[in-house]
């Protein structure tokens, strides 16, 4: 893999939360529907947020700096994956049943996560954040894209699955 043409393509494929059509109204749906898609929005946030933390690693970690360039792209991709998710969950809160947080599970798993990452090999924490990248992009994502069926997420998760693609591909490499 070229590092230097990939980086290039990071570079080129920066896109904002504001690129989006937020205008987009909602698809009708039931009240347990409403409130299990604004959770899971709200928990992809912290997972995209997780996702930045571990590429930070890899950045710090990285033994060029064309490399470093690719991981620091990777920290802006998912943060901004975080704010398009909690924009999202605002979006299909239509009826402001509850407030959303976290799930305390993820908030828990993300502390332990991170510290393993931190000791273990370079090796071993690409194993696990390859894993959890693909775990991301393959189950979460397009599983809950499938789940809202809405032009707004559909918008959405056409360019964080482009992000996820590049960040699996370095991943690989």
């Amino acid at each position: 893999m070229d590092l230097e043409r990939m980086l290039d393509r990071c570079r080129r494929h920066q896109w904002h939360a504001d690129d989006l059509d937020w205008t987009v109204a909602p698809k009708p749906m039931t009240r347990d529907d409403e409130i299990a898609i604004c959770q899971y929005f709200t928990d992809m946030a912290g997972i995209e947020r997780i996702a930045g933390r571990l590429f930070a690693v890899q950045r710090d970690n990285a033994e060029t700096e064309t490399l470093r360039a690719i991981f620091e792209s990777f920290v802006v991709d998912e943060e901004r994956h975080a704010v398009v998710a909690l924009r999202l969950a605002r979006h299909y809160d239509v009826h402001r049943y509850q407030r959303y947080e976290k799930n305390p599970s993820l908030v828990r798993f993300a502390a332990a996560f991170e510290d393993v990452v931190q000791h273990v090999s370079p090796e071993i924490a690409n194993v696990y954040i390859t894993s959890g990248e693909i775990l991301l992009d393959i189950a979460l994502l397009r599983s809950l894209n499938d789940y809202v069926d809405d032009a707004m997420s559909h918008q959405a998760m056409h360019l964080i699955n482009r992000d996820e693609s590049r960040h699996i591909a370095i991943d690989h490499h």
